[in-house]
């Protein structure tokens, strides 16, 4: 029984090492792609965590989004998805500033959201909403002949937005050599949104389209609008060209005088007298003047021309009146001469 103590020793240390307080030792959590359990716990108290909410444009979840964060350097501290509710959670962050990235949106019809700076703080989970946009529609315009189905070039065509005020997010497209043109159309709803393509100029040589046409676009796919214009009317008869008349020719009319003077209607007269005696007779010559009407003469070009004609015509009659007074003078002295006058009488004392 002396060894009986010793006995009871040894029990005693077993049980106090099998009922003593447990220790355990974990790895600090390492940035992860995964949102970790408990997502809504707040952070340690000189950690930084961060919340993602991503949905589409009209409030939607959007699972499946794919986010890196990077430092100041461009390295990567954690990367992740989004899940089911549209969220992803990353704890255990170095406060201060990070850099966040979308690599892919998660679906077909979404886009993803430019780079941004998130600022984290110790012991509090910062909570960041992100809206993805839907994709852009691709519009193909196109502006054609309305009978050969030709494109055309330099049609002008305004897109309008349907439903927009004050023509917001209304831009003008215009046809290149093959008669088409291409533009991103953005779309804010998931059944898509409609446009209207109005011709505001239309191709050279054409009448302008004034009926618009409605385009459905949907995000992240392909649509196609078309223009048919009709050529414009050409005149239906060609210019006559040259004069098929010619002018008459000649003048049918001589001129004639419409004025008269006194020095060409009067007939001149001269009269020879003698004071030597009463048989001395007196001579008289009465020319007639000739009727001067030239030949051929042109057509009347107004009063200049008559009054030419009129000085020509006196003219010629006072030459021949002193003419006659010259030869009735010239008579008289030649029979003066000769004796035929007048005897000259001679007083003999």
């Amino acid at each position: 029984m002396k060894h009986r103590p010793l006995l009871f020793t040894a029990l005693a240390l077993t049980v106090a090492a099998l009922t003593g307080p447990a220790t355990t030792a974990t790895a600090a959590p390492s940035p992860s792609a995964d949102a970790p359990k408990g997502k809504g716990d707040p952070a340690p108290v000189d950690k930084a965590g961060l919340r993602i909410v991503k949905t589409d444009p009209e409030g939607q979840p959007a699972p499946g989004a794919a986010f890196q964060l990077l430092d100041s350097a461009g390295k990567t501290l954690a990367e992740g998805k989004t899940g089911s509710d549209g969220t992803l959670a990353v704890s255990d962050l170095a406060p201060g500033v990070v850099r966040l990235k979308e690599t892919a949106s998660g679906s077909p019809l979404l886009g993803t959201v430019p780079d941004q700076d998130v600022v984290v703080t110790p012991g509090e989970l910062k909570v960041l909403a992100i809206t993805d946009p839907y994709k852009s529609a691709g519009l193909t315009l196109k502006v054609t002949d309305k009978s050969t189905g030709k494109g055309l070039a330099g049609a002008i065509v305004n897109i309008t937005p349907k439903d927009a005020k004050d023509d917001k997010g209304a831009f003008t497209l215009a046809t290149g050599p093959d008669g088409t043109a291409k533009a991103p159309l953005p779309v804010g709803k998931k059944t898509g949104t409609t446009y209207t393509a109005t011709e505001t100029k239309a191709p050279d040589g054409y009448r302008l389209e004034t009926t618009p046409v409605e385009i459905t676009a949907k995000p992240g796919a392909e649509t196609t609008a078309t223009l048919a214009n009709v050529a414009a009317a050409k005149p239906t008869e060609d210019p006559t060209g040259k004069p098929t008349g010619k002018p008459t020719g000649d003048p049918t009319s001589q001129p004639t005088p419409t004025t008269s003077s006194s020095a060409g209607t009067g007939e001149p007269s001269a009269t020879a007298s003698s004071s030597s005696g009463p048989d001395i007779g007196t001579a008289t010559s009465t020319p007639n003047a000739p009727d001067h009407r030239p030949e051929g003469s042109l057509a009347h070009t107004g009063a200049d021309s008559a009054n030419w004609w009129i000085l020509v015509t006196g003219g010629l009659l006072l030459a021949a009146g002193g003419g006659a007074v010259y030869a009735a003078r010239r008579r008289k002295n030649d029979e003066s001469e000769t004796g035929t006058g007048q005897h000259r009488r001679t007083d003999y004392n």
